[in-house]
């Protein structure tokens, strides 16, 4: 990444954090685009040339969203060739969008106090799951060469985006989270859920 993509990030990061951090601290209502601008030291108009609304800075781009390149290199059936360990770097790179699982869990903490303070901006984070979940799907079917709605891919995509939920939960609470651990984690839970639905009871 080149240093003006990484300022453009950064830029857009200073925003997301200001808008939530005023709005946890006055309501949603209380806070104006101007004052979470100057709260991330640039003007206005740069804000609205990385979010249309301060509902929109809130919200970010979501959660379990990960990089074009390595959403690439999965298609392309790397980046060792297994595809639920391919899986499981593509949902780790999701989380690590945000720098490492400890600003991940930091984040997912003020998250959810907000959505709790502001029940009104939830329609709008659900959405933005279901975007990633279909974004994961479509990755997933392209990498398969099947069609883009294609059904297994839907489901193994609805099943990632419960596994790494369910996986973030259990990684023990350190200030620097071990990654391994969180793959060691994601590895237990797939292959547990292939031997849920992978078992025959029949005698």
């Amino acid at each position: 990444m080149g240093l003006r993509e990484r300022k453009k990030q950064a830029t857009r990061r200073a925003l997301q954090g200001a808008a939530v951090r005023l709005t946890l601290e006055r309501g949603l209502e209380n806070v104006t685009v101007e004052e979470i601008a100057a709260a991330a030291e640039v003007s206005a108009r740069t804000f609205f040339n990385y979010f249309a609304t301060k509902e929109e800075a809130l919200l970010g781009d979501g959660p379990f969203t990960p990089g074009e390149h390595e959403r690439e290199v999965f298609v392309e059936g790397g980046p060792t060739g297994d595809f639920v360990e391919d899986l499981i770097d593509l949902l780790i790179d999701s989380l690590l969008g945000s720098g490492d699982l400890a600003t991940h869990r930091a984040e997912a903490s003020r998250r959810k106090e907000l959505l709790d303070r502001e029940p009104q901006l939830l329609p709008g984070f659900l959405t933005r799951l279901h975007r990633a979940e279909q974004e994961l799907a479509a990755a997933i079917a392209e990498r398969s060469g099947t069609p883009a709605d294609d059904i297994r891919s839907s489901l193994i995509a609805a099943s990632a985006m419960s596994v790494i939920r369910h996986t973030m939960k259990r990684v023990p609470y350190r200030d620097d989270p071990d990654i391994e651990a969180a793959r060691t984690l994601l590895r237990h839970a797939f292959r547990s859920l292939g031997e849920a639905f992978g078992h025959d009871e029949r005698p």
